[in-house]
């Protein structure tokens, strides 16, 4: 008789053996689990420890919550008005068990309140009312009516335009009023307290960078945007409904550009009158509601009186304000300025060549320094993330220090009209221009 052979067991089946033994070894052990805490837990213990509210209760006991997000809500209140909703057929009163907002208080118990929600620093007492972030706040005023933005006027205004060979350009108005003048944003100084201006530049190029220094500056910081930037026109719009004034960057030949390439419209001083003529025009017919030019580079050409001579008085022609960076030679562009009759002034500061906290905050002092001991000064930045965040901060704490932020355009007076003295009469005072136009 043959030998049998066992046949091997079936891996499905071991498999599906293995399974359910598992799962009925755990499911017995969790059963096992939930019924102890059944039997044995305290439902008192998985409740929560503490209740928040979402409104303000009536336990007045407890000390208030000072967060950021409490002085934000209370500061919006200040600027929000209740609707009336009583002509739609509603009475118009929130019922008496409702949340209470906040809203419906008197303008000066909610300025107090928000004077006891600040941080330290951040709001002082006055005998006049309340400061906050350097803004004073009157008994009946509210802080969003203190800080309201005047939007500037849309650009092109009347008569401020000329088309020449196909292009736009800005001209002087035929009632004699200067594009520098129309487009720049409204200063007084009653005071006649020492100002500080501040031009951020290279906008246009990225989005958020851009919206960022138009919506979180204060209206007075001057903004400069690169001549090719995309939808050039509608930013200058925003900005200027933000109440921004604002200049255009002019590309002009440095010695040494190194590996950055050259920008095809940059005014060279080995080109001609007429060719550096026709570049200049192209850059001011990109946009319009610039009140000035702003150089980007410039070394180079800025010391060829052949060259930068003919440029400077093509822009004071057109009645535009020429803003230097402080990259200029400021004896030779001084005295440029002076034979062409151009409105020119010169940042005193780079706030941001070195971009770190420390080296920003230095530069601001120096600011601080020259205003106090010139009557005005000057800085020029670029539009990084930290010098947008540290010029928002600095600015907000001026009016403490006895300083006035002023748009840059206040800085660049009219030079006074030549004059031609008799010959019996004597010369005396100075020939220097007023550091501040309290005119704007």
């Amino acid at each position: 008789m043959a030998n049998r052979r066992d046949a091997e067991p079936s891996p499905l089946r071991a498999g599906v053996m293995h399974t359910g033994l598992s799962l009925l070894v755990f499911g017995g052990i969790a059963g096992a689990l939930g019924a102890g805490m059944y039997l044995m837990g305290d439902p008192s213990e998985a409740g929560p420890k503490q209740t928040l509210a979402l409104f303000e209760t009536q336990d007045t006991a407890a000390p208030p919550l000072k967060t950021r997000l409490k002085t934000d809500i209370a500061t919006a209140n200040l600027s929000i008005e209740t609707p009336d909703y009583s002509e739609e057929g509603g009475s118009g009163d929130l019922p008496e068990s409702g949340p209470d907002l906040g809203i419906d208080a008197p303008e000066e118990t909610r300025t107090a309140q928000l004077e006891a929600d600040l941080p330290a620093g951040q709001g002082d007492a006055d005998e006049a009312g309340v400061r906050i972030n350097g803004k004073l706040v009157k008994p009946g005023e509210s802080y969003g009516e203190v800080t309201r933005i005047v939007s500037l006027e849309r650009a092109p205004i009347a008569g401020m335009t000329e088309r020449l060979n196909g292009m736009t350009l800005p001209r002087i108005s035929p009632d004699g009023l200067a594009p520098a003048d129309a487009y720049a944003r409204p200063f007084i100084n009653p005071g006649d307290k020492p100002v500080v201006a501040i031009v951020v530049g290279g906008l246009g190029i990225n989005a958020t960078h851009t919206r960022s220094a138009i919506d979180e500056l204060p209206p007075e910081v001057t903004l400069s945007f690169a001549p090719d930037a995309t939808s050039l026109q509608t930013w200058i719009n925003r900005a200027r409904a933000a109440g921004h004034e604002v200049l255009i960057e002019t590309p002009m030949e440095a010695y040494d550009y190194g590996r950055m390439k050259m920008h095809p419209l940059t005014l060279l001083a080995s080109e001609d009158e007429a060719r550096n003529r026709a570049r200049l025009d192209r850059i001011l017919s990109r946009s319009t509601g610039y009140f000035g030019l702003i150089n980007s580079q410039g070394s180079k050409i800025g010391d060829d009186d052949a060259a930068m001579k003919p440029v400077l008085q093509a822009v004071s022609d057109r009645g535009l304000a020429f803003i230097d960076d402080g990259g200029l030679n400021a004896a030779h562009m001084k005295q440029l300025s002076g034979e062409t009759g151009l409105r020119y002034v010169r940042a005193d500061s780079a706030i941001d060549a070195k971009l770190s906290a420390e080296e920003i905050s230095s530069e601001f002092m120096e600011l601080e320094s020259q205003a106090l001991k010139n009557g005005a000064a000057l800085g020029s930045g670029f539009a990084f993330p930290i010098t947008i965040e540290m010029v928002k901060t600095w600015t907000a704490g001026l009016d403490q220090k006895g300083i006035v932020l002023a748009p840059v355009s206040a800085l660049a007076a009219a030079p006074p009209p030549p004059e031609i003295p008799s010959e019996d009469s004597v010369r005396t005072g100075s020939l220097e221009l007023p550091p501040v136009n309290p005119h704007g």
